[in-house]
């Protein structure tokens, strides 16, 4: 008999737990309806800091960098500067500002940069016919478009395939577009490497070397460099498009894009925008930053480094950001994230003018409306070329384009 007590005791024990936890349950859930019933929830909405999105706009998605609205942001943009300075022990330079201003003290020095191969007077160079109005070398207006590709002072292939695909001789013709290759120094003063580089130039007058080691730490210096250069050697350019030597340039959808009225402003940013974007903590990511470099949860928001459109107006408020803010390793966070927001620049975003990843098989309707992508290799490069040409030379239809190249 103790046995079958034993037994009974133990079922008895299991369902006085199961009605206790019933019990629990349902008082719980009868606790938030009330809760629900009784209390207005929007009270507590002005209390929550909104995150800064990419509002839509039509078609395309504005980016109202106005910090003050995100509440882990708006810490990391206003304490990276003091932060940084703090942590690195920098101290202020005795440079005046070039926004004058501006309080904040100026910790780097970005106008002393070196260019050992410059642009010369005898070259063909069509910036010096641009005026602030955008007038272009026939006296009309027009858009005006500096393009710069940021390239290794190694990258001579790539170089190469860009001038013999997008940037072959029809480009060079027009006259509102100008484009340069940015290249940074040569490592440990290759003089191998830097005479090819000179006799490149001779050949194609459309280098500029600038005194920064080529190396990915360094991107952050080389895009202040292009911000610097385009200051002063083509302030008449209406816009300033930076790209990667891996980048496809669909200079057709470009052009349209250009000329309708979303890209008017010359005060914006244009690209692909990336938002609430996690650092990497993984030491063997390429992309990797410790908590003690960026001790927050997320990167403000940004455009993607690869390709992005930058406003005439936008070029000297940048530059001066820079002059003030530390410099961090990702230059995309660093110069449309982080220092945009301090310029208060608006970003616009839409994939049509750049877009990170392509399909496995590239399809012809994508090539078709988009302005720039990333490339993987030579033969993907080729691909897209290959593409764009049978569609805007022999006006094919996307889908028969593709078929007809069998990658479809």
């Amino acid at each position: 008999m103790s046995y079958f007590s034993f037994v009974n005791a133990l079922i008895l024990r299991k369902l006085n737990k199961r009605r206790v936890f019933v019990q629990s349950f349902c008082l719980a859930v009868s606790v938030t309806f009330l809760f629900v019933l009784l209390v207005d929830p929007r009270q507590f909405s002005a209390n929550v800091p909104a995150s800064p999105v990419f509002e839509i706009a039509h078609q395309f998605e504005i980016a109202r960098n106005i910090v003050a609205n995100s509440a882990s942001e708006g810490r990391g943009l206003s304490g990276y500067t003091g932060y940084t300075v703090q942590r690195l022990g920098l101290k202020p330079l005795p440079v005046p500002p070039l926004e004058p201003n501006n309080k904040e003290s100026v910790v780097n020095d970005v106008l002393s940069f070196h260019y050992p191969i410059d642009i010369n007077a005898q070259q063909k160079f069509k910036c010096p016919y641009w005026t602030d109005q955008s007038l272009n070398a026939s006296g009309s207006v027009d858009t005006t478009l500096l393009i710069v590709v940021i390239s290794a002072a190694g990258h001579s292939a790539k170089r190469n395939l860009i001038r013999t695909t997008w940037a072959g001789p029809s480009l060079l013709n027009v006259d509102w577009i100008q484009l340069i290759f940015l290249v940074g120094s040569t490592p440990d003063e290759d003089k191998v490497l830097k005479d090819r580089l000179e006799k490149e130039n001779a050949q194609h007058q459309d280098l500029v070397q600038v005194n920064v080691v080529d190396s990915y730490a360094n991107l952050t210096l080389k895009s202040i460099a292009l911000l610097h250069w385009a200051g002063g050697h083509c302030p008449g350019a209406k816009l300033v498009l930076k790209c990667d030597d891996d980048i496809y340039l669909n200079l057709n959808v470009l052009i349209n894009l250009l000329g309708k009225e979303q890209f008017q402003q010359t005060d914006r940013l244009y690209g692909l925008g990336i938002v609430q974007d996690r650092p990497q903590r993984d030491p063997n990511n390429k992309y990797y930053v410790s908590r003690v470099i960026w001790p927050w949860n997320t990167y403000p928001a940004f455009l993607s480094g690869g390709g992005y459109l930058m406003g005439r107006d936008t070029i000297q408020p940048l530059l001066s950001a820079t002059q003030t803010t530390p410099f961090f390793p990702l230059e995309d966070v660093f110069l449309t994230g982080i220092c945009a927001r301090k310029a208060r620049i608006t970003s616009v975003s839409s994939r049509r003018i750049y877009e990170r990843f392509i399909p496995k098989k590239l399809d012809a309707c994508f090539v078709r409306s988009t302005a720039m992508w990333q490339t993987q290799s030579k033969i993907q490069f080729l691909q897209s070329h290959n593409i764009v040409s049978l569609i805007y030379q022999r006006h094919l239809p996307c889908r028969t384009a593709c078929k007809y190249l069998g990658i479809c």
